[in-house]
């Protein structure tokens, strides 16, 4: 582009009106303005298919036992196998929808179990896989002992013994202890904590107290074996416990058979969790 040196630029601030000058004018534009429309009464509402949007589970704790058996077994796994143990713990065995029957949660916790049998066939050694098919027996079995307060919702399991890695096998839980056989102390200790204070002399005095009473600690001992016991010998029918699968493919459509055969009465819900497992593993 060349510049003119000798054109003319005119003064905007001097250029007077000419008659093809535009105008301001005031009046009503309401004949200009137009608004589209639209009706949203009969648009159906977009479903996204399954599987689309998926929850990751995370790992639930239960004591140092647990978790130990659970962290070493599960080492070295492909991450969509500790994702499937994850998954079936929560959704199966502790599924936290308040609204699932009895029924339901007694069908989830069967399918839970299936789906252990199968990752332990397939993904494990086989001592590998018997550790932890004892652990996933023993978490069934305390999803069983679950109760639901009427009044409050509030929802309870058998408490499992606590003990701190490295602790030994005749530990005691002190806080378990003096909240059954001294409950001031413990109501003492609970403030104590909560203001941030010094526990110290609360606990010495508490264990003056046990060398004396000899029998809490060997009571409560007794009480946590008789809890493991029982768990342990908890026998849990499952229905689909003859499904047998060489990949995850059979298993779903094994599952699906079973499903359609037994005589739940939310078989979606069953066979929803079995496909949210098999898209877990990759299918």
């Amino acid at each position: 582009m060349r510049i003119n040196p000798n054109a003319t630029i005119p003064n905007l601030y001097t250029a007077s009106e000419t008659p093809n000058s535009p105008k301001l004018e005031s009046g009503n534009l309401s004949q200009f303005l137009q608004h589209d429309t639209v009706d949203l009464s009969s648009v159906a509402a977009r479903e996204l298919p399954s599987g689309v949007i998926e929850h990751k589970a995370a790992q639930m704790y239960f004591n140092e036992d647990i978790k130990a058996s659970l962290d070493k077994v599960l080492a070295g796994k492909a991450p969509e196998v500790v994702e499937a143990v994850n998954r079936l713990i929560e959704s199966n065995l502790f599924a936290a929808n308040v609204d699932y029957s009895a029924e339901e949660r007694s069908s989830l916790i069967e399918t839970g179990l299936s789906q252990a049998k199968f990752l332990a066939d397939h993904y494990m050694q086989p001592e590998e896989g018997s550790e932890f098919l004892d652990t996933i027996n023993l978490l069934a079995a305390v999803a069983t002992t679950r109760k639901a307060d009427p009044e409050t919702g509030n929802v309870t399991y058998v408490e499992l013994p606590q003990r701190p890695r490295g602790a030994p096998d005749d530990y005691v839980n002190a806080g378990a202890l003096m909240q059954k056989y001294d409950p001031e102390a413990y109501a003492k200790l609970k403030e104590v904590i909560a203001s941030g204070g010094n526990t110290g002399s609360i606990l010495i005095q508490f264990a003056q107290k046990l060398q004396k009473n000899p029998d809490w600690a060997k009571a409560y001992r007794d009480n946590q074996d008789k809890v493991m016991t029982g768990l342990r010998i908890t026998k849990i029918d499952n229905r689909f416990e003859s499904v047998n699968a060489n990949n995850v493919n059979d298993f779903v459509e094994s599952m699906k058979t079973q499903i359609a055969q037994s005589s739940l009465s939310n078989k979606d819900l069953i066979l929803n969790n079995t496909l949210a497992f098999a898209r877990t593993l990759g299918m």
